[in-house]
């Protein structure tokens, strides 16, 4: 075998690489998740412990916000203190989404409009739901600084059992890859 050769002065900065990498911790690892259940609607999913849902006067509906100090200092600023929004519909999968006109179905495939371009949604599906998931570009507005640009990532959930679609949408962040994971694969329409 062959020996890896690291110069003197570099030797202490790649241990410390090292060590960065081997200690961090991983949202995957350190994210502990608890079931929300939605009782008027019947479903539930796993939640990250520390977002809650709750009804919002201003938002004129249900909001996932963060609870902890660390949580709140990410959402505060360009998203509103808001995770995402859920929304419920007394319809199917199709008539949902065909209903405003944001959305054209073209064989098995939802369309939607990103700004000016036209995106494709892809289809997802669990035991007891089918629906579609798209990351669009959207607008955000920071207060601090007064940017506002078609810099965010908002993401749009749409679940169904074929009588009742929730969608869930981000306020423009983008959910980490394990919590998104989670989510879909934890949704459920209780019977």
């Amino acid at each position: 075998m062959g020996k890896i050769l690291i110069q003197p002065g570099r030797s202490l900065f790649f241990c410390l690489i090292i060590l960065f990498f081997s200690i961090r911790p991983t949202s995957a690892q350190t994210t502990q998740f608890r079931k929300y259940v939605d009782t008027i609607h019947k479903f539930s999913f796993d939640l990250p412990s520390h977002w809650a849902i709750k009804y919002s006067d201003i938002q004129h509906g249900i909001i996932c916000i963060p609870i902890t100090s660390k949580e709140k200092e990410i959402y505060k600023d360009c998203f509103e203190g808001i995770v995402f929004r859920m929304e419920f519909f007394n319809t199917g999968l199709d008539s949902t989404l065909t209903a405003d006109g944001n959305y054209t179905k073209l064989g098995n495939n939802y369309y939607t409009m990103d700004r000016f371009d036209s995106v494709e949604a892809k289809n997802i599906q669990g035991k007891t739901w089918t629906g579609i998931y798209h990351n669009n570009v959207c607008g955000i507005s920071c207060k601090s600084n007064g940017f506002h640009a078609a810099a965010g990532q908002c993401e749009f959930m749409y679940f169904s059992n074929g009588n009742i679609t929730v969608l869930i949408g981000t306020n423009g962040r983008a959910l980490d890859d394990n919590i998104l994971k989670r989510l879909l694969n934890s949704f459920n329409f209780n019977q």
